[in-house]
This record gives C-alpha cells, structure tokens and sequence, in this order.
C-alpha cells in the first residue's frame, strides 16, 4: 500500500562544499557529523534527525535529514573540524526541499568556471578561473592533482593559451 504524498515524511537537503587537503570518504564524512550531532543534542536528537549523505563527488556532498532540523544539522556541520583524523571543514551552501534543486545547483557551480592552460615559471599548468576572480592552479602529474595557490602579483606573469 502506497502512503499519500501528504502522510510521506519531508525531507530537507543541504548542499555543502567539503574542504580538505586529502581524499575523505562519504562514510567519514556521515560519522563526522553524526558524532558532532550526537555531542552538541543528544543521541535522541540525532535519532529523530534521520541524518543522511546522500551523494558525495569531491567537493560537494548532498546531506538529507527530516525538516525541521535544519538549524541543528547546520551546526553540527560547523562544529565538524576533522574527518576521520583529516583536517576538514563543512561549508553548507544551499538547502532545499528537494535533490533535484540541489543537483542544478552543483551543475551551475561547475560550469561557472573557466577552463584553460597557462605558462608559469617555464611550465605549463591547468587553471580554473572562478567567478569570483580566484585562479586555481594544478600541476598535472602520476599522483592526484596538487593544488598551487598564488599571489596577484603572480596572475600579471600569467601567459594564457586557450
């Protein structure tokens, strides 16, 4: 027997960006905030929450939890300082009533950038221009990709090749 859309229980969803230096895991990510959840409400407070990662593709995670949480949730996020021993923060970045919205929102945030090589210091990088003015530059090699960072100073020296 199928429940009326009206009886079915509502979800809320958090669109958050996971900052970290290294490659964390979906699971770590839920045990971090449930363990933060469970310190700052109570274990019977997490058990109504019905806390949930419902997607995890580095950066973005989707957080599903029972409406009315979304204050504790968020909270329980910002006090998330390390995943699983590793240094990571939790930025929440949008939450909606449905995944959908939140799967269009990481498409947006993904096709924001601009895409193209540049010359610097004799060597050829890729580079991720944001909206916002940042420049994210990532020397290409064997092992996972290592982000520089540089200064503006440095963006004048920049050759571009699109």
């Amino acid at each position: 027997m199928r429940l009326r859309p009206s009886m079915r229980e509502n979800y809320r969803y958090i669109l958050t960006r996971v900052v970290s230096k290294e490659q964390i895991d979906a699971k770590d990510i839920y045990l971090s905030i449930s363990d933060s959840f469970i310190s700052l409400f109570g274990e019977v407070q997490a058990s109504y929450a019905w806390v949930a990662v419902m997607e995890y593709s580095q950066p973005y995670t989707i957080i599903r939890f029972r409406r009315g949480y979304e204050q504790k949730v968020e909270t329980a996020m910002a006090a998330v300082t390390n995943v699983k021993g590793i240094a990571a923060v939790l930025h929440p970045l949008k939450t909606s009533g449905t995944i959908k919205t939140i799967r269009e929102e990481i498409s947006k945030g993904e096709n924001s950038y601009r895409s193209c090589r540049v010359k610097y210091h004799d060597e050829w990088f890729s580079v991720r221009i944001l909206p916002q003015g940042w420049i994210d530059l990532k020397e290409k090699g064997i092992n996972p990709n290592i982000p520089l960072y540089i200064t503006e100073e440095d963006i004048e020296d920049l050759h571009y090749d699109e």
